[in-house]
This record gives C-alpha cells, structure tokens and sequence, in this order.
C-alpha cells in the first residue's frame, strides 16, 4: 500500500454519505471486512456487529455516527489493478451535515445510500444537491431490500416499482 500512495493516479476517495439509519457504517464495516483477514485460524464473527468507525464512546452510546472517520483500504479491480481507497464514513443525521459537507470536499465522488423502503427523504435531496455542487460523480447504492420482502411481504412486481420510484425520486433531483 506505501508504494502506491506514491502514485496518486491510484488513489481513490469516496465519501459515503446518506440519511440517518441507512446503512453507511455497515457498509464501510463491510468493505473493511472484505478486505482484511482475520489472524490465521480466526474468522470474523458475523453474529457480532463491527463498528470500526463508529469508534467514540458517544457514537457507541448513541449508535450514530457523530463525526467522519475515514477507513483505507486496499482495492483491486476486475483485471487485477490495485488501488488505495479512502472511505469516508458520513453522519447521516441532519445536524452533522457540515461533517458531511467537508468529507465530500476531499473526496473524487460519493457512495450515496438510500434505505429502499425510505427512500428519498429531504436530507437524501440536500446531499445529492450537494455533490452536484461540488461536481462530483454520485453512485447509488440501494441498501436493505431485504425489507421488501422481510417487512413489508412485497411481491416482485409490487418490490419492482417500490425501486423504480425510489430511482425516478433520485432521478428528478438530479
């Protein structure tokens, strides 16, 4: 990884931002997950939630994120080439959005995540209006489907539409 912080055409950054509840630091628990092994003859406890950005006692004792931390990675692509990958895991409170304002700042894009059940809500607006701002590319990623069918008992025509308003909904505000 030294040697390719040497190359900044290798390095990425990404903040992950959206609304309250939807998934962002289970998300960059996840990435870190994927990419890091356990010590040998260990394995990663999935009954157990890791937070390894939610790592202050006031985060933990309120189970929010209140301030950005930023998470680094090792990342190789479909044709093998590795890159450095700077994630920044946002608040997704409303209060904090100053947080997520100066995270997209230093960051090439944003994960943007969207409960699919929720879906676009008026903080969800606001981030989007602002990566467009600042011009930077917006990934979507539609975070727990598993409501649709766990939850609210959908069938596929009726989850189908559920998320295709959940994207015309993004799609009008950009």
């Amino acid at each position: 990884m030294a040697g390719l912080c040497q190359r900044p055409e290798l390095i990425r950054s990404v903040a992950v931002c959206g609304h309250l509840h939807h998934g962002k630091t289970l998300l960059c628990d996840l990435i870190f997950q994927a990419t890091h092994k356990p010590p040998k003859g260990q394995y990663w406890d999935l009954t157990k939630e890791f937070k390894w950005t939610d790592n202050r006692r006031d985060e933990i004792d309120r189970e929010i994120s209140l301030k950005c931390s930023p998470l680094t990675v090792l990342m190789t692509d479909s044709r093998d080439k590795s890159y450095v990958l700077n994630v920044m895991d946002t608040p997704g409170h409303p209060c904090f959005s100053d947080e997520v304002t100066a995270s997209m700042r230093i960051s090439d894009g944003v994960l943007l995540v969207v409960d699919c059940i929720e879906g676009m809500t008026t903080y969800v607006e606001r981030l989007v209006k602002e990566a467009l701002r600042q011009q930077l590319k917006i990934v979507l990623f539609l975070n727990k489907l598993d409501r649709l069918v766990l939850e609210l008992k959908l069938p596929p025509a009726d989850a189908y539409f559920k998320l295709k308003h959940t994207l015309d909904d993004i799609n009008a505000v950009i």
